[in-house]
């Protein structure tokens, strides 16, 4: 179904939607032509009365916005209005309807077609276009993957604007740590940072690949799922199958419907078993923090008129956290672990990690802070003598390293994440280009089950029973690529001076994109599409 406001046409609504980039110069600069958005909606004014109300100058700084309108508590709708008057409704998407890889997908093909053709305005948008995603990390992260998978180049920068619970990766780059009110509002506080994304510092940030293989094969899997929950023996439901159950019903290695978006299957006839793989940018978790993220996701679907604000979001994950046991009676971690391999780059030899008795969660990070802003790594702190063994080095996002940290009990984990003291942060582990982590239930003949969380998006997840037929589960992930974010530094509304405080370490400790690998792909591209060009004018 097409994006509509509340009683107005989708024929109408693209009228006004023109007629706005037009009329009102707040939306000039970010304009991008109708003919090079055909194919990704239905509510697009039809091409003659398009092309007669063109803009002729080359709009400065061409964007995109794709917002999750249910993100934000009650602000999702209301935003979603204002970012139409302010970069036009036709260049406003909504998830999870209209998808980032198919929309840019298509945006890149029209504009490649009218390259192709001496069309400089679409040169000009292909290498100008800025995109932003509204929502949370997950939200964010769906939109950096989806530029990397699809392939276009060059890979045009992506800003976003927080509706989320954590926001982190938001506070990292400068975007602040939640949804303002001034942006409801005012019309100008969201104008203003729509112009902070057109004004943004352009940076590559390391993609990672994680893939999860099963020795069962996925004829395992699709016979496993069939088979009956017990709450529905005799075709009732007795009530009893709640989400945090599904995983406990059978014997498959995944439950695909509990997975995030970012992961599918990946058949690869050279490796036996079933595999799910995807890709994140920002942090992968294992443990009792992903058991706390998923708890209080079951209570934000089955309930959501719980959980509508931000305040009672945050409320209802602490309070799951507790729940979890990781207070009191929660199982060291390394339990469910068979073993830990780490590499910092592929010249060098694998490496046995161990995992301390006392860790209950281990997170994988790529960004300097967590769930909003906490640092987890201790950046202020300098290494331990054991920890300049490990050859530990400052962490930035760019680096080609992933943290390696672990969470302790309670008390622990509650004041590192509290940042009360810059003296207590999370263990730290290691730094890798590569980790492969083997789960198999450390008492024989019992199967188990853990939770992870990818990029803000939380999954029960069963393993085997140690010296089971099909081996352990494993878990790989590795350095991937690159990605394009654009990091802010200026005082935009509703962003707090601790998002300014991070963005500008990372503005400063992160390499200018031309010295690196991802911005030489975006810059050789940009040559291809001058050399067309200058072919059609010869």
């Amino acid at each position: 179904m097409p994006n509509e406001l509340p009683g107005v046409s989708s024929h109408q609504a693209a009228l006004d939607a023109e007629s706005l980039h037009l009329d009102n110069d707040l939306r000039q600069p970010y304009h991008v032509p109708v003919k090079y958005l055909e194919g990704t909606r239905d509510d697009l004014p039809e091409a003659s009365h398009s092309a007669a109300r063109e803009i002729k100058e080359l709009p400065p700084h061409p964007t995109l916005v794709f917002i999750n309108p249910k993100s934000g508590g009650q602000m999702g709708t209301a935003l979603l209005k204002l970012f139409g008057e302010v970069v036009g409704v036709v260049q406003v998407y909504q998830l999870p309807k209209q998808r980032p890889d198919k929309v840019l997908k298509k945006i890149w093909q029209n504009l490649d077609a009218a390259v192709r053709e001496g069309d400089e305005k679409a040169w000009h948008i292909q290498n100008n276009l800025r995109v932003v995603a509204a929502g949370g990390d997950g939200t964010y992260s769906w939109l950096l993957q989806a530029i990397s998978e699809i392939g276009i180049q060059p890979q045009p920068p992506a800003s976003v604007i927080p509706l989320g619970t954590g926001n982190g990766m938001s506070v990292n780059l400068g975007w602040g740590h939640k949804a303002s009110s001034q942006w409801v509002k005012s019309r100008k506080s969201m104008a203003d940072m729509i112009k902070g994304v057109s004004t943004a510092t352009i940076r590559d940030m390391d993609l990672w690949s994680i893939t999860l293989t099963s020795g069962l094969p996925d004829q395992h899997q699709q016979n496993a799922l069939q088979s009956p929950h017990p709450s529905q023996q005799n075709g009732k439901d007795d009530g009893s199958k709640r989400r945090r159950d599904i995983p406990l019903r059978d014997q498959a290695p995944f439950i695909d419907s509990e997975l995030p978006a970012a992961m599918h299957a990946q058949n690869d006839s050279t490796m036996q078993g079933s595999h799910r793989a995807g890709k994140f940018t920002y942090y992968f978790t294992v443990g009792l923090d992903a058991e706390a993220a998923y708890r209080f996701n079951d209570v934000r679907n089955q309930k959501p008129y719980l959980a509508k604000y931000r305040w009672q979001n945050i409320g209802w994950y602490f309070y799951e956290a507790m729940a979890t046991g990781w207070l009191w009676g929660a199982k060291p971690l390394a339990r469910k672990i068979a073993s830990v391999r780490v590499r910092r780059s592929q010249e060098e030899d694998w490496q046995e990690l161990a995992i301390p008795k006392a860790v209950r969660a281990i997170v994988m990070i790529n960004l300097q802070t967590y769930m909003g802003g906490q640092d987890l790594w201790g950046l202020h702190e300098h290494n331990t003598p054991e920890e300049d063994d490990k050859k530990l080095v400052k962490p930035i996002f760019d680096d080609g390293l992933l943290e390696i940290v672990g969470l302790k009990g309670g008390l622990h984990t509650s004041v590192a994440l509290s940042n009360v003291s810059p003296h207590v942060h999370g263990v730290r582990l290691g730094q890798a280009s590569e980790v492969e982590v083997r789960f198999e239930m450390q008492t024989p003949g019992k199967k188990g089950l853990t939770h992870m969380r990818l990029d803000g998006e939380p999954w029960a997840q069963p393993f085997p029973a140690k010296g089971a037929a099909e081996g352990p589960l494993r878990v790989h992930v590795k350095l991937a690529g690159r990605s394009r974010v654009l990091i802010n530094t200026h005082n935009l509304p509703g962003v707090n001076a601790k998002a300014l405080e991070l963005s500008n370490r990372e503005q400063k400790e992160s390499k200018p994109e031309q010295g690196d690998s991802a911005s030489s792909s975006s810059s050789d591209a940009e040559k291809a599409a001058a050399a067309v060009m200058a072919g059609h004018h010869q």
